[in-house]
């Protein structure tokens, strides 16, 4: 097995490398261990497909090769008001008895636990995908495509979905509602970000925290 790896290692691109180097220590290492490192694996190739630079303080986004592609400027455009209730990356005993691995995205919740917050998208984009049906651990929820192969998702929405595949949205632009579909334990949005397909922390394009919810139950 190992020697495959290393021939695999020479043969890979930067992301394919990290997986592999992940897969390697695992095969080393206890059962009990494998969780947390396979999370950090995922994490890895995140960072190195976008990170912040430290100087100039943008988004850096990279090729499988290392290569800088693309800068982008911080926003501040969180999806929905209220506050993170939960991290990327976090594997709370309550996640492992429901069966769920890592945290793949960030929640945000209401303060007074109210349904009915307007999610709007990061930053602008598509709408590659809409789901009406509370039938798996999202729930409801959207799907957005953006530039340099970014997407997004907005799990765990209240109402009917009125958006269709194929619309181009804004910042400003309402995709859905707050609510508790799918596998949820209180009122939120989960906010999940993937760079050519591997997860990558939401705040890394994001700056300052959610603005506070109203304190009043939203009118639709």
């Amino acid at each position: 097995m190992m020697p495959v790896l290393v021939w695999l290692y020479k043969n890979s691109k930067l992301e394919i490398k990290l997986v592999l180097i992940t897969l390697a220590v695992l095969i080393t290492l206890p059962a009990v261990s494998v969780v947390v490192l396979a999370s950090s694996g995922v994490q890895l190739v995140g960072e190195a497909l976008a990170a912040i630079n430290p100087v100039t303080h943008v988004v850096e986004l990279f090729d499988s090769n290392g290569n800088k592609i693309a800068e982008l400027e911080l926003t501040t455009n969180w999806p929905a008001t209220g506050y993170v209730s939960d991290e990327f990356g976090t594997h709370e005993h309550w996640r492992q008895e429901l069966g769920l691995g890592p945290h793949t995205g960030i929640d945000i919740a209401h303060e007074n636990g109210l349904p009915g917050s307007p999610v709007t998208p990061f930053m602008s984009g598509t709408i590659i995908s809409v789901d009406n049906i509370d039938d798996d651990a999202c729930g409801k929820n959207v799907r957005v495509q953006h530039i340099h192969d970014i997407t997004s998702i907005y799990c765990h929405l209240d109402s009917g979905i009125e958006r269709e595949t194929g619309t181009p949205v804004d910042v400003v632009d309402v995709l859905g509602y707050m609510g508790n579909t799918g596998t949820s334990t209180g009122v939120h949005v989960h906010f999940g970000v993937r760079v050519k397909g591997f997860l990558v922390n939401p705040r890394t394009f994001l700056i300052n925290e959610p603005q506070p919810s109203s304190n009043l139950a939203p009118e639709f």
